[in-house]
């Protein structure tokens, strides 16, 4: 089967479809790539948290908003200088 295949399968699904797919590639990522590709390796209590908000966003996702670009930025760029202010010496 071709990427191209994959990818028209894949957005022929229903979006419950491609959430249930994406939790499955999500849960067995260890198993379909080797460790430098899956990603950080992350605390048992880190996997336990997106796992529940994972399931909390299958269950419920109306309870949710999408943030745009300049959402994000702006939330990383406090997030960034909150961590600059913890890191730098007392004045």
């Amino acid at each position: 089967m071709s990427l191209e295949q994959i990818e028209n399968a894949i957005l022929g699904m229903s979006p419950p479809e491609r959430r249930r797919l994406l939790a499955w590639m999500d849960e067995n990522r260890e198993d379909l790539f080797d460790e430098e590709q899956a990603g950080p390796n992350l605390s048992p209590a880190q996997t336990a948290e997106l796992l529940h908000r994972r399931q909390e966003y299958a269950e419920r996702p109306e309870n949710f908003s999408r943030m745009d670009k300049p959402a994000l930025d702006a939330m990383f760029a406090r997030i960034r200088r909150h961590v600059a202010a913890r890191l730098s010496p007392a004045r």
